[in-house]
This record gives structure tokens, sequence and C-alpha cells, in this order.
């Protein structure tokens, strides 16, 4: 090629380059200003998912009753952790009754620490919907966010918005029929939690487990609709797993690109995993981020006591400092009546 007609493919190229960047959206560029925080104006939140769907058989430390969950929950938020996540694994297509078993789990903590964020899952049954190839309804699978909020019991709720296949392959790499379910929602669970989080003023702790996923995050802070006390968690698993980025730099460098230039308050977890066996939990809290813990995540792990002084530990070598649950209400703006601090 010419020297004349190389210089005219070159403009070319960069011409197209600037209007992708134009449309792109956030984090086209500058990537750097991922390193670029304050670490005394960028606290951990350092989360604990007490127990997901890991019982007794599968981690003889996992707490499955409410007595236990509030009991384990309580011991987490004394060792200095900031947010609980928790599963009661009663589903049930009557949501008041699914709320109930939230409301009795959650109350004895909310006494013990009434400035605790606490948050529930979803009203889904894995087994039901492998069987039967459909969601229950909006209004069951995300109906009972509004009661537990109703009664105090949560300040947070689990904001998804995608479709992804949970399985780790067989022997010939395929998704296994046995062990396969799919967790998806559908806009009418969005809209269940857009009223919830605007009418009670919950916070919204919102999942990421493929990069669709955080296209419908981006799509939302560039709308300005997040919900105050928005959080974003992404989620990484090993190649054994289907569904989900690996955990490499990599991975979590192009979900920093996407929300390049966005005000998130934003960690990560490990599907099937330690976190913090990978580089992602130091790579994390080097750049702004936190990351979660406990056995939803690591059910062949340790206790959630101890993954949670592990985690401590990391994060005070780093040199960040973990929030608490009143602080956090204030950091990430979490409007809930019955737990936002006096004026």
């Amino acid at each position: 090629m010419k020297r004349r007609d190389f210089a005219k493919a070159l403009a070319a190229a960069g011409a197209t380059l600037a209007a992708s960047q134009a449309v792109g959206g956030p984090a086209v560029s500058g990537l750097r200003s991922n390193y670029a925080f304050k670490k005394d104006e960028t606290p951990v939140i350092l989360e604990v998912a007490i127990n997901g769907s890991a019982t007794k058989k599968v981690n003889p430390t996992a707490p499955e009753t409410p007595a236990e969950i509030a009991e384990q929950a309580i011991q987490c938020l004394d060792a200095g952790a900031t947010i609980i996540h928790a599963h009661t694994n009663k589903p049930m297509e009557d949501t008041d009754a699914a709320a109930q078993v939230y409301i009795d789990a959650f109350s004895p903590v909310r006494e013990k620490h009434p400035d605790a964020i606490l948050y529930p899952t979803a009203n889904f049954d894995p087994a039901v919907y492998h069987k039967e190839r459909r969601p229950w309804k909006p209004e069951v699978q995300s109906g009972h966010y509004r009661k537990i909020a109703e009664a105090g019991a949560a300040n947070m709720l689990l904001f998804d918005t995608g479709v992804v296949p949970i399985a780790v392959f067989d022997e010939q790499g395929k998704i296994p029929e046995k062990n396969f379910w799919w967790y998806g929602f559908w806009p009418g669970d969005e809209q269940i939690y857009f009223d919830v989080c605007n009418d009670l003023g919950t916070g919204a702790s919102i999942s990421v487990f493929e990069p669709g996923w955080m296209k419908n995050v981006v799509a939302l802070a560039r709308a300005g609709t997040l919900p105050r006390g928005s959080k974003v968690i992404m989620y990484f698993a090993d190649y054994d797993w289907a569904g989900m980025p690996p955990p490499i730099p990599e991975a979590l460098q192009l979900y920093l690109h996407m929300i390049e230039g966005l005000d998130l308050k934003w960690s990560i977890g490990m599907v099937g995993g330690d976190v913090m066996d990978t580089p992602l939990a130091r790579m994390a809290l080097e750049r702004g981020g936190s990351f979660r813990v406990g056995l939803e995540d690591n059910w062949n792990g340790p206790s959630n006591l101890e993954q949670l002084e592990r985690a401590k530990k990391l994060i005070n070598k780093v040199g960040r400092t973990i929030v608490n649950g009143a602080e956090t209400i204030e950091y990430l703006d979490i409007p809930f009546p019955a737990t936002r601090p006096k004026a």
C-alpha cells in the first residue's frame, strides 16, 4: 500500500473509532481512573452471604432455620460485616408466607443491630423452574419484598435484570440435564423492584452475571433511574461453570470499562469458590471496589466467620477501611426511613 493510501486508511479508521466513542457511552477511554480513587473517601463494603443454597449436608456450619440465620447474621455483624445477605430456602407461591420466614429470620438481627443492612433473595424454586421451564409470575417471584420491607426487616432488596444458566459442565463439556437450572427475571420483576424501592426507600443490590446484565445497569444509570442506595455485584466463576466470566483480571477490567464515568458502588463475588484465591479480590480493592464472602459463594470453604476474618486481613493489608452498616446507609444513600440516621 502506498504511503498516501495508508495515511487515508489510518485517518478513516481514526474517524470510525472517534464515532464509536461518541456513541459508545461510558468507559470508552480513561481506564486509569479506575485506579484514581481516594482511600479515605472510598470505604470497603464487606458483604457476607451466609447461606444461599448451602445446607448442612453441604457444609455443617451453614445456617438453615430462621433462628440459625439470625444467630449467624448477628455474629457476622458483631465481627465487622457491613451487609448480610441470606436465603430462607423456603420459596412459596404464597408470598405472604414466604415473606414471613424472612421476617422471622431478620427481626432478631434488626433488634440487635438496628442499622444493619439486610436483604433477602428472590422467591424462586429452581426445581419448579427446571421441571416446568418457566418462572413464577413476577408478583410471586418478587412479591415478597414489599411485606419484608414494610415490616422493617429488610432495608435492601435483590435487584436482578437478566437470565443466566447455572450449572457445572459434565465430562463431555455439556450442561447436564439433572443439575442444570436457569436463573431469570422478567420486566415485571423489575417494575416491582422499582416500586418497592421508590415507595419504601429500600436500597438495591444489583447482580451482574454476564456483560449483558451490566449493559442493563448502564442503561438505568444513563437514564437516571437507578434506585437510591444501589450497589452492584459482579459475579465470576471458573471455566467448569456455565455462565459468568472467569475470575481473570481482563474480565473485571471489561466491567470497569463499561461503567467508566458512572458513580456506581461496586463489588465482586465468586460462585463456587473463594474469591480471595483469585487475583480479583485484591484487584477490586486496588481499584476502589469491594468483594463479598460467605457460604453462598464458597460453600465448601470454612465458616462464614472464618471467611470474614480472612477478608478483613486482606482489606487491612491493602490499606482500605471497612464501613459499618450505619455509615453505609449514608454512603450508599439508602433512604429507608426505619434505618436512616437522624438528621
